[in-house]
């Protein structure tokens, strides 16, 4: 078994959410290429017909026609969001600021346990009206839109979900908003609005950087091309790090430096990957990569870095599966209040495979070993990225074994390694089986 060939994967799923907001608050229409078609997104796009935009979706390429924000649609009753925390978190910050605007977002039985204070304390600082019909400060969540006051906070968390909500909720109510960032976060909505003619100013600070907007804002219509998803290329990334021969090329994918820290862990593991800058889109960088197998060692991720791999943890905890030394990551309790608990779904995974897994309250650790056969029954615990990164986990385990598989089904078929939800994946990275069976090449043994 090797593995080989090209990959290009679906648009980016945080450009995908944010290109849909912004022709969502544009008037006219826009034209976005290469765009998710996973659960998620679509949610997103679901949620922008109920406000009154007309959205043909052909494929990966999507046309929005919107009203604009003053023609909304105010009486639009219940948006069902799914398992998308993204798209959640940055409704509450938007729709807020349409004043007359009454909505309840709602969400599948995950989604309804993520907490989304951290959004609606700021929100509510500047005048946001909520209602909630269970529990507070959880979904379902009944937005009262209103006129909001001038938007002032410090973020203290380095979220990227926090103060996109607050940029789009001024834009919606034409309000000023200052903002300082004490841990810098994911630039994508800053980068994509300034495609859009609106203007954030920026100014670095000893510590951070203030951001600054001053109505009027006026949201251009936009054409839009997505580069791939560098989240989902994460998981054959480590697939091809770890496979023993062959290498895989994967195409256009986004290279937007809070996005590829993980890139930089995998090298200090011992990666062996070669990075092809390509031109901007959308002021946004992309890259060509080039990955070959690789003999990785272990590696503790400090609490500085977690910030910037909070999402590529669980593809980098099988990473560590198979390295030689300990792999350790602590700073990371966010991860506990993802679409799962992923601290204790991946040590609970881990310790029924067998190995011996030290928990903490943010993170873990564990001894790796590069020729590791595992055997047990994952859960999926309702989260795609635990389904996909085990998925991965397996192939290599199936790799390892004296007897050696004759192909994709063989492995996924494995009764003594069994993996439950597998329908979990269309959330987010809809064809994963697909492209694992385009580059595993089962000709010849590893």
């Amino acid at each position: 078994m090797k593995i080989k060939g090209n990959l290009f994967f679906s648009g980016d799923k945080s450009l995908s959410h944010r290109a849909a907001i912004i022709a969502g608050l544009a008037w006219g229409k826009s034209l976005i290429r290469n765009y998710l078609p996973g659960g998620d997104t679509l949610n997103t796009l679901g949620l922008f017909e109920k406000l009154g935009c007309r959205v043909e979706r052909d494929g990966t390429t999507v046309r929005m026609d919107s009203p604009g924000v003053e023609n909304w649609n105010t009486e639009p009753g219940t948006a069902d969001l799914g398992n998308s925390g993204t798209i959640a978190r940055l409704a509450l910050g938007f729709l807020a600021g349409k004043k007359g605007l009454t909505i309840t977002l709602t969400g599948d039985q995950s989604l309804s346990k993520r907490p989304m204070g951290r959004i609606l304390r700021p929100m509510i600082s500047a005048g946001a009206e909520y209602s909630y019909k269970g529990e507070t400060d959880r979904l379902p969540v009944v937005i009262h839109g209103k006129k909001l006051l001038p938007i002032f906070h410090k973020e203290d968390l380095g979220s990227a979900q926090v103060k996109s909500a607050l940029i789009f909720a001024a834009l919606v109510s034409q309000t000023p908003l200052q903002m300082e960032e004490a841990k810098l976060s994911r630039d994508h909505t800053e980068n994509m609005l300034s495609g859009a003619g609106v203007q954030i100013d920026i100014h670095k600070l000893d510590s951070g950087r203030l951001l600054e907007m001053e109505p009027p804002f006026t949201v251009n219509p936009i054409e839009y091309d997505i580069w791939g998803d560098i989240s989902s290329a994460a998981f054959f990334i480590v697939l091809g790090l770890l496979m023993k021969k062959g290498e895989l090329l994967i195409r256009d994918v986004l290279l937007n430096p809070f996005r590829t820290r993980f890139l930089d862990v995998l090298q200090k593991m011992g990666a062996r990957m070669e990075i092809m800058e390509k031109e901007l889109r959308g002021g946004e960088k992309g890259c060509d990569l080039l990955v070959l197998p690789s003999e990785l060692k272990g590696y503790k991720i400090s609490p500085a870095e977690i910030p910037s791999v909070i999402d590529e943890l669980p593809i980098l905890t099988i990473a560590g599966i198979f390295c030689e030394g300990e792999f350790c990551f602590r700073g990371a309790k966010e991860l506990r209040v993802k679409e799962s608990d992923r601290i204790d779904a991946l040590v609970k995974n881990l310790r029924a495979l067998g190995m011996e897994v030290e928990e903490y309250d943010d993170g873990l650790s564990f001894q790796g070993n590069p020729e590791r056969i595992l055997a047990g029954s994952i859960e999926s615990f309702h989260d795609h990225r635990i389904v996909m990164s085990f998925e991965i986990a397996r192939i290599i385990s199936s790799q390892n074994s004296c007897k050696g598989p004759d192909s994709l089904d063989a492995i996924l078929n494995d009764t003594e390694f069994r993996i439950a939800g597998q329908e979990w994946t269309t959330t987010s990275f809809p064809d994963f089986y697909d492209k694992i069976r385009n580059v595993l090449d089962f000709t010849e043994k590893a």
